[in-house]
């Protein structure tokens, strides 16, 4: 993870913070964010939430948490070197285009934020393989292990 996408993330994250995992494990590194939300279930007092496919279906859930920010992960293509994170915010996620997920990430960041008056963004991961399978490319499962080892350190002072 580059220091300007470490800074532009410790700035964002503030108060109690979630991660929303969404993502297919069975379409190469769309899995991403549900694996990095996995992972970081492991940690005490840390909300995360692996939401899979259907992450409509985790948002009574998701509020429950009371968080003051939420984080999204997922395999987003937006247009980077494979493995590349981008922060994206409710008014950057396109309507619609190239996604699996059920429904539009936009209307879904637009509503998680009304619905819980959290800060949301998207923590998108350029995938490079999106096709039928059960593994992740190297690239992607780097970002993945650099994640899950800096999200718990960039949210430490925020754990309750």
């Amino acid at each position: 993870m580059d220091k300007k996408f470490e800074d532009q993330l410790n700035s964002f994250v503030d108060g109690h913070v979630c991660v929303m995992g969404i993502g297919n494990r069975h379409l190469h590194d769309d899995g991403v964010g549900s694996f990095v939300a996995e992972a970081l279930e492991a940690y005490p007092d840390f909300d995360a939430i692996d939401a899979g496919f259907t992450p409509e279906n985790y948002l009574e859930s998701l509020a429950g948490k009371h968080p003051d920010t939420i984080l999204m992960v997922d395999a987003i293509d937006f247009g980077g070197v494979p493995g590349e994170l981008s922060l994206m915010y409710p008014d950057k996620v396109a309507y619609s285009g190239e996604h699996n997920q059920a429904g539009s990430l936009r209307m879904l960041t637009e509503y998680i934020q009304t619905m819980t008056q959290a800060r949301v963004a998207l923590l998108a991961i350029q995938p490079a393989d999106l096709s039928e399978g059960d593994s992740m490319t190297p690239v992607v499962s780097e970002t993945l292990n650099d994640l899950v080892n800096a999200l718990p350190d960039i949210c430490g002072h925020h754990l309750h």
